[in-house]
């Protein structure tokens, strides 16, 4: 069962939940996510981490601004990193750094979070969706090669749920039709195929701090990886302003910086990202293990990659039924994603996919159980038994 590291022992273990929240604790309320349990296990550090830059009064461009770009820049076998206020932002820059213009067209999965899409209409470029492989749900490159037109420049390549895109075959795939490759690893930070980490592919990658991932700000946060330096430089103007390393606007910038105090946080909680990745991994073992005979599917993953289980997801055509059964349960669980992304208003302009697709099969079956370092034994294992219970009783 789900462990915690020595280090975090006096604060928390799997047996119990932090020692101020224990007066409240019921075994069958079973959050989706306790990122405050993180805060809690860390707190001394984070307020030792946030004192320092308080002291300082650096709140903007600080050591840990530039400590943070450096630590992930070699986590990701990147020669360069730049902190910025989004992942949002930082795909929209990435696509502004490849030069992407206003009319081109961007490949991109129709199966993710919106910003994966919003960032090429920012642009005034148009987003061709593919469908994905249902057993895997990430994109479908066969599929992806049909919607190739004169107009397509970029491709944004999606990592979901923790899982990657085999890098070789999407890199392959962008050379040799000479598209700009920005990789949204937003969900995938730790993840890796095949000793390739997430955050190391293609022009630009782009990483996520959300509260929600799984290196998680005290707000928003993101980051644009890549090995140009130019695109390095130029993404350092566009997040203070448009101006260059001379003071000049060269260019309609925006104000995109990351707080001190959130690199400060992350910093701190980078320390101990390890450990986190190897509890998320053993709760998503007691998952595997305790769902392996039911009717059930679970995204398959290649046996050369190693999952970042930003998200423990399982498909069945009986999702709502199985969702409001966990909710009377006390189990929090979220759908990740309700509707293909071509299905949304704002796109409804840029879509020749009227079709039903694997992305809308997907869309009706999948569910996402709570997953998060801090869960405790006795709440995976509720977890468990909870859903064995639905399905025992058909």
């Amino acid at each position: 069962m789900p462990k915690t590291s020595e280090a975090s022992q006096t604060n928390f273990n799997s047996n119990r939940l932090p020692s101020t929240e224990a007066s409240r604790a019921k075994i069958n309320e079973v959050a989706f996510q306790a990122v405050s349990r993180e805060h809690q296990t860390f707190s001394e550090e984070i307020r030792h981490a946030f004192n320092l830059v308080l002291a300082s009064g650096r709140m903007l461009q600080s050591a840990e601004i530039s400590q943070l770009e450096n630590q992930l820049a070699v986590r990701c076998n990147r020669r360069f990193a730049v902190a910025v206020g989004s992942c949002t932002d930082a795909l929209f820059f990435a696509l502004r750094a490849s030069e992407v213009q206003a009319g081109d067209e961007v490949l991109v999965t129709d199966f993710s979070f919106g910003a994966s899409a919003t960032c090429i209409r920012r642009l005034g470029a148009v987003p061709r969706f593919v469908d994905i492989d249902p057993q895997t749900c990430l994109m479908d490159l066969h599929r992806a090669e049909q919607l190739l037109t004169p107009k397509t420049t970029a491709i944004v390549a999606v990592h979901l749920y923790g899982n990657m895109i085999p890098p070789k075959e999407i890199v392959d795939f962008a050379r040799s039709h000479r598209l700009h490759l920005i990789e949204d690893a937003a969900q995938a930070l730790g993840a890796e195929f095949d000793g390739e980490p997430a955050g190391s592919l293609g022009l630009a990658s782009c990483l996520s701090f959300d509260p929600t991932k799984n290196l998680s700000a005290p707000g928003s946060g993101g980051m644009v990886l890549t090995d140009d330096e130019r695109v390095a430089r130029g993404i350092r103007s566009l997040r203070y302003h448009g101006i260059d390393a001379e003071g000049w606007h060269r260019e309609l910038g925006y104000n995109s910086q990351m707080p001190s105090l959130t690199a400060a946080m992350l910093l701190v909680k980078l320390r101990h990202f390890d450990e986190m990745q190897r509890l998320r991994g053993e709760i998503a073992s007691e998952y595997l293990q305790g769902f392996r005979d039911l009717p059930i599917a679970i995204p398959r993953r290649d046996e050369k990659s190693r999952s970042s289980w930003h998200k423990f997801v399982i498909q069945s055509d009986r999702r709502n039924d199985l969702q409001a059964f966990l909710l009377a349960s006390g189990i929090a669980t979220k759908v990740h994603y309700p509707f293909a992304l071509r299905r949304h208003p704002l796109f409804a302009t840029t879509t020749d996919m009227d079709h039903e697709s694997n992305s809308d099969l997907c869309a009706r079956t999948v569910l996402s159980l709570p997953i998060f370092p801090y869960l405790t034994t006795a709440e995976c294992a509720h977890v468990v038994e909870s859903v064995r219970e639905f399905f025992n009783k058909q």
